[in-house]
C-alpha cells in the first residue's frame, strides 16, 4: 500500500482535477480517495451515488486486499472512494473513523491517491503518506502561504511540490528556497479541464497538454515514492 496525498495551499490550482488524472495515469491498481474535509465533488461531477463510497467502506470493518473495490464507483476509468460532499459530515467522518479508514487501506497492495484539499491544516492520515503533493501556482502570493505552511507539514509527513502551470518563478527558484523537490509541471489547460468536468463537448481529451503532463508527473511521483515505506511519517 501506497498514499499519496495531493493538496493545495490556496484556492483554484486545480486539486480535484489534477488527483483524479495522475490516480489514472499510475500504474498498477489505483484509487482515487476523496479526503477533502471541505466535502468531496466526484459524487456531483460525474454523477455517482454517495454510496457506496468512504461512509460504507468505513463501516465495513476490516477489509483485505482488494476488498475495497466493493466500495469504489467508476469516475472515468479510474476507481473513486466518495466522500460525503457537506463539509459537516466530511469532517466527522474522519474525526470517527479515520484510523479505520486508515487500517483498511493499510492493507491493500494498492496506491492510493488521497485529495486532501486545500492545506489550512494537517490532512487525514498525514503520518501514513508516503508522499504529500503540493499543488502550487509559481507565482508570489501562492509561494507566501506556501512559507508559513510548509514546516508544519514537514513535520508530519514528507513533502514534494509539483507547479500548476507557468509562472513568475522557476522549478530551481523553488527547489532551492524552498528545499524540497520539484516533481513536475502540470499544463495549465483550461479546456481540458473543463472536458473533464463534462462542460466541453466534443474535446479530444486523452491527446491534451493537460494529460500528457499529468502522466508525465505520475511517472515521477512512481519513482519518487519507490524507496518509501508505506508508513513512513519523517521528513525530508
Amino acid at each position: 500500500m501506497k498514499l499519496i496525498g495531493l493538496g493545495s495551499v490556496r484556492g483554484a490550482p486545480g486539486v480535484t482535477t489534477s488527483a483524479h488524472l495522475i490516480a489514472g495515469a499510475l500504474t498498477g491498481p489505483t484509487a482515487l480517495v476523496e479526503a477533502d474535509r471541505s466535502g468531496g465533488v466526484m459524487a456531483v461531477r460525474y454523477g455517482l451515488g454517495r454510496e457506496p463510497g468512504l461512509t460504507t467502506f468505513a463501516a465495513a470493518g476490516a477489509l483485505r486486499d482488494d476488498e475495497w473495490r466493493e466500495h469504489a464507483q467508476d469516475a472515468g476509468g479510474v476507481p473513486v472512494l466518495v466522500g460525503p460532499d457537506a463539509p459537516d459530515n466530511a469532517r466527522s467522518l474522519w474525526v470517527r473513523a479515520g484510523e479505520r479508514i486508515s487500517r483498511s487501506l493499510e492493507a491493500s497492495d494498492a496506491t492510493f491517491v488521497l485529495d486532501v484539499g486545500r492545506l489550512d491544516e494537517e490532512p487525514p492520515l498525514a503520518r501514513q503518506l508516503s508522499l504529500l503533493v503540493i499543488l502550487v501556482r509559481p507565482v508570489a502570493e501562492h509561494l507566501v502561504t506556501l512559507s508559513h505552511l510548509l514546516p508544519a507539514l514537514r513535520r508530519s509527513c514528507r513533502v514534494a511540490l509539483v507547479l500548476a502551470g507557468p509562472g513568475e518563478y522557476r522549478r530551481s527558484d523553488l527547489e532551492s528556497t524552498f528545499g524540497v523537490d520539484v516533481i513536475g509541471t502540470l499544463a495549465r489547460d483550461p479546456r481540458a479541464a473543463e472536458a473533464l468536468c463534462g462542460t466541453a463537448v466534443g474535446f479530444a481529451i486523452g491527446r491534451s497538454r493537460l494529460v500528457r503532463s499529468a502522466s508525465e508527473v505520475a511517472d515521477a511521483l512512481e519513482a519518487a515514492v519507490m524507496w518509501v515505506p508505506a508508513s513512513s511519517g519523517s521528513t525530508s
